[in-house]
């Protein structure tokens, strides 16, 4: 399904009487290889009406909560379980980032969920880059850059919440490099109280407020 067939679909989802046979379409060719990044374009361009982006990134997001982690039969003999084609998983994992910082903030909800699910199940072993990603566009001058980063950030550590101390080894290198960069935004933001400002700050201190309830909570379990 090429992508101006794909945004026709999703805007028909939209309309009641033609939300059944477009919901059959989807179902029909939501396994085909490339369907997941199209949907990833659609979400992505800044062309199309925002209810369509949004139709798309719902689709998308319960998909990857559905088909992301690969499973086996369960039983020997049965098919294997559908899940999402690595070729379409590794071009998310190369975009959503950038996806996440170009987004409105109704899409970015639904992206940071596909993010958290996507950490869970990839990170570190698939998809080690995310990390210093995020470290990257926070270290750019362009501050519109540093929210959409710090909402990846901020699901990276959640998703450490109830991991032993021994299987945080990644995510504490990780913070080594990004705990100074948030520390010197934090800082740089501070003079201004503008309102653009202010969710930033805020935003730095969800993560790193994540970061030590880890930690402490990590350690009431283990003393």
């Amino acid at each position: 399904m090429d992508i101006t067939k794909l945004c026709e679909v999703l805007r028909a989802t939209l309309q009641p009487n033609q939300r059944e046979q477009a919901e059959e379409q989807l179902s029909e060719v939501h396994k085909i290889i490339g369907f997941v990044p199209t949907l990833l374009q659609v979400i992505m361009s800044d062309q199309l009406d925002i209810p369509v982006r949004q139709a798309g990134v719902i689709y998308m997001k319960n998909m990857v909560c559905q088909f992301w982690e690969e499973r086996e039969p369960l039983t020997p003999g049965d098919p294997v379980p559908f899940n999402i084609h690595e070729q379409d998983r590794q071009t998310v994992r190369d975009n959503i980032i950038e996806a996440v910082i170009q987004a409105p903030d109704p899409i970015r909800v639904q992206l940071a969920v596909c993010i958290s699910q996507m950490v869970k199940h990839d990170y570190p072993g698939r998809w080690p880059g995310i990390a210093e990603k995020v470290a990257m566009f926070l270290q750019s001058d362009q501050h519109d850059t540093w929210m959409g980063a710090l909402i990846c950030l901020y699901q990276l550590v959640k998703n450490f919440e109830y991991k032993k101390p021994e299987e945080r080894g990644t995510l504490n290198a990780a913070m080594v490099v990004i705990l100074p960069l948030i520390h010197q935004r934090c800082v740089q933001l501070l003079p201004d109280q503008s309102e653009p400002s202010v969710a930033l700050q805020k935003q730095i201190l969800k993560c790193f407020f994540a970061l030590i309830q880890v930690k402490g909570l990590n350690r009431l379990l283990h003393d």
